[in-house]
This record gives C-alpha cells, sequence and structure tokens, in this order.
C-alpha cells in the first residue's frame, strides 16, 4: 500500500505580521471615525436654528474659582466643539499610523501608542464630562464606545510595539531601492505610449518569424517541384494508329 502524500508544509508567517494586521485595523477605524465625524461637522448645519443658538448648553459645564454661575469655563457647547474636530484629527492620525505599520515602520508602533494614549484620555474626559454635566443617553453611549475603542487601540498597538521590538525590520526597510520603477497604475506598470511601442515591436518580430516560416515552405515546395520527374510525352497519332 503506496504512504500516503503528506501535504507540503505551510510556510512560516512574516516576522511582524501582527504589525502588520494591526496596521489594517487602524485604518479601517481611522478611516471610519474621519468619515462619521466630518458627517457629524458638515450634518450639523441641517439642525434647526433656534437648537444651533441654545443658550443653555453654554450656561452648564465646569467652573473654576472665580467663575460666575452662568459661565463656566468648561461650557457643554464648547466641550461638543472640541469633540468633533479632535475625532478628525485623531481618525486621520490612526488612518496615517496604520500605513506605517504596514509598511513596518519603526518609529510606528510608538506613534500609535502615543496616539490612542491621548484618544483613550481625551474620551474618558468627555464620558466624565457628560455623565455630570450634560446627562444625556446618546452622548453617554457615543463617547462610551469611543472610549472603549481607543482603550482597545491602545492594547493593539502596545501588542505591535513589543513585537517590533522582539523582530525589528532592517533599517531602511520600508525605503524603495534606488532602481525601482514606479509603475504607471494599478494594473499597468508603463504608460500607454511605451504599451503601444512594445506591442508593436512584437507584433513586428511575429510577422518577420512568419515572414521565414513562408519562405522556408516556398523554398521546400520549389524543391519538391524541381526533384520530380517529369511526364513522358503523349504517342504519336500514326502509332496510335
Amino acid at each position: 500500500m503506496p504512504d500516503p502524500i503528506e501535504p507540503p508544509p505551510n510556510p512560516p508567517p512574516p516576522p511582524r505580521a501582527f504589525t502588520q494586521g494591526v496596521g489594517t485595523v487602524f485604518q479601517v477605524v481611522g478611516v471610519s471615525l474621519f468619515l462619521v465625524m466630518m458627517f457629524i461637522c458638515c450634518g450639523s448645519a441641517l439642525i434647526s436654528k433656534d437648537k444651533a443658538e441654545a443658550k443653555d448648553l453654554t450656561r452648564i459645564g465646569w467652573h473654576l474659582p472665580g467663575d460666575p454661575v452662568d459661565q463656566p469655563t468648561f461650557s457643554a457647547q464648547r466641550a461638543i466643539a472640541i469633540a468633533v474636530p479632535a475625532g478628525v484629527a485623531i481618525g486621520l492620525a490612526l488612518a496615517a499610523l496604520g500605513l506605517g505599520l504596514q509598511a513596518e515602520n519603526r518609529a510606528a508602533p510608538s506613534g500609535a501608542v502615543v496616539v490612542t494614549t491621548i484618544g483613550l484620555l481625551f474620551w474618558a474626559v468627555q464620558l466624565v464630562f457628560v455623565i455630570v454635566v450634560i446627562k444625556s443617553l446618546a452622548l453617554m453611549f457615543v463617547t462610551l464606545v469611543l472610549t472603549l475603542l481607543c482603550g482597545a487601540m491602545l492594547g493593539l498597538s502596545i501588542a505591535a510595539w513589543l513585537e517590533m521590538r522582539r523582530t525589528p525590520p532592517p533599517i531602511g526597510h520600508e525605503l524603495l531601492p534606488a532602481d525601482y520603477v514606479i509603475p504607471y497604475s494599478h494594473m499597468h506598470q508603463d504608460p500607454p505610449d511605451v504599451r503601444l511601442a512594445r506591442e508593436l515591436e512584437q507584433r513586428r518580430q511575429r510577422l518577420a518569424v512568419q515572414q521565414k516560416e513562408l519562405d522556408l515552405l516556398e523554398a521546400k515546395l520549389k524543391r519538391t517541384l524541381d526533384q520530380k520527374p517529369s511526364p513522358p510525352p503523349p504517342p504519336a497519332a500514326e502509332e496510335q494508329l
């Protein structure tokens, strides 16, 4: 009985595969956060004028000693106005760091740890502010999700940072070689005129090959006709009679 054929062993994963996977997660989360915050920023123009000019959000907030009762230093209106552009900036930073992690840039994991720590602290403070001051269930849910998201991203960035320290890439690993040719597009390496010239040259070569084949066939046919014996002449009329 023949021995069963063993499947080929799976190739080992790249040394920094987890870091590259974290980079993909950072890109998805960063772009999604950026789009959501931009939609909130642009969509806020659709609310009513009375709601946009509401004065109650400017009278509640955190006071410093000496602040009037209705003029807090950090009001609810200021907190909301800061949260939206901060979310846009954090989203852009996460997406950019995701590209660096995928390229195995040495500084990307450290930057990811710093940005996610800042994001975690920022949204944690916003969550406390919403719970204590604004007391809105919708805003509580949103800030809680963002806080937990930044906490999870911080854990991933720390794991990627540890992996990068264990197996650091060679210096200049993310740089392109000097002889690297930037492709024209993701589908073609060369521009259209270069591709057309190459196609014309290939056609000329194929035509030259076909012409040689025709010449060989013609010469062979001529040799065959020359070697073939000529037919005997027809008999004379008297001999036939």
